[in-house]
């Protein structure tokens, strides 16, 4: 199974950077235990969310690689949590691009709630080879994933 944490993406501009957001909604799972009278969304859950983002903004970009290559997280660095996310929230999300390269990429992502700072931190990937019998596989994937956040 599958998790995706991002449901739209709004602007998205490869090799520099990208705009979306997750729509928070008491139905998911995580929320029946965390915590049940006070719901909050996990921190470790925003982060995804923004790593999500910035990935695909990665293996987006001309130098990402395209259906070659997959960015994998490798690095957390310097989170900061401002506020907390609760049920009904729109978590607006922004990566950009600092360094990328044939060896890996790091990005600055920030999220928000009705435009206060929510969470950021510094993100880098590594871009690892995908072999090639799974190359096409991944490039249709990914193209169905973009038409999906994308389409209105």
């Amino acid at each position: 199974m599958r998790f995706y944490f991002v449901d739209r993406i709004t602007e998205l501009n490869p090799g520099k950077n990208i705009f979306g957001f997750k729509n928070v909604s008491m139905s998911e799972p995580y929320f029946s235990t965390h915590f049940p009278s006070f719901p909050v969304l996990p921190g470790v859950i925003i982060i995804e969310s923004m790593a999500q983002l910035a990935g695909l903004l990665i293996e987006l970009s001309p130098e990402g690689g395209n259906n070659k290559k997959k960015a994998i997280l490798s690095i957390v660095d310097r989170v900061k949590f401002k506020k907390i996310v609760r049920p009904g929230d729109k978590l607006e999300m922004k990566a950009e691009l600092t360094v990328l390269d044939d060896e890996g990429a790091r990005a600055d992502v920030f999220s928000s709630v009705s435009n206060e700072l929510v969470a950021q931190t510094k993100l880098t990937f590594a871009l690892l080879e995908v072999p090639k019998q799974f190359q096409d596989l991944i490039e249709k994937e990914r193209q169905a994933l973009l038409l999906a956040l994308t389409s209105k």
